[in-house]
């Protein structure tokens, strides 16, 4: 898909997990390859990865560091907006190691012009990190970041966004992967 780019935020300090996240092992694949995989099938060209971490360069694709470290992902989503050449954006964490070509495909589909952000809800849980991004938003992540306000939650709430609730057959694929608990039951 032409336009269209994808960044994956991978700049974490992954203090639950203890160590970096993207680099863990699911049947002998570093999670943040598989995250590039599902984009690739799903057409998706443009993939920049949003990390000062070089261990990840090895997957070429671009890389490019926060503009301001140590914001978490409200810092992460504005380098990303504030780098991309075009309107529409996915964003995804690195630690959505079971993420599909399928459910990248449904998500972009579901784009409208309406809402700045289409993220994904999964039961009761929204997921601002399984979302589209509009360039426009980079503004409203700028004005936050200028007052320390880091909590990704409530920047979306300022954001024109729609909420989509994946269809019950992915819902174990949309999980985040972040303690060492959830690796386990992952890797079982």
């Amino acid at each position: 898909m032409k336009n269209i780019s994808a960044y994956i935020i991978a700049g974490g300090k992954s203090s639950r997990m203890g160590s970096d996240k993207g680099m863990l092992l699911l049947n002998e694949t570093v999670f943040i390859a598989h995250i590039v995989k599902a984009l690739q099938e799903a057409a998706i060209q443009n993939i920049t990865i949003v990390s000062a971490n070089s261990d990840y360069d090895f997957l070429n694709c671009n890389r490019i560091e926060d503009i301001y470290s140590d914001k978490g992902p409200v810092g992460g989503i504005f380098t990303a907006l504030l780098h991309s050449k075009t309107e529409q954006n996915i964003i995804l964490s690195v630690d959505v190691p079971l993420i599909s070509a399928d459910i990248i495909t449904w998500l972009i589909a579901n784009i409208d012009d309406e809402n700045l952000i289409t993220q994904v809800k999964v039961l009761d849980k929204t997921s601002p990190l399984i979302a589209v991004y509009n360039r426009k938003a980079v503004t409203v992540f700028e004005e936050h970041l200028k007052k320390e306000q880091l909590r990704l939650r409530m920047v979306v709430e300022e954001i024109p966004h729609q909420t989509i609730e994946a269809p019950e057959k992915w819902h174990s694929l949309l999980q985040n992967i972040n303690t060492k608990e959830d690796y386990q039951n992952l890797i079982k």
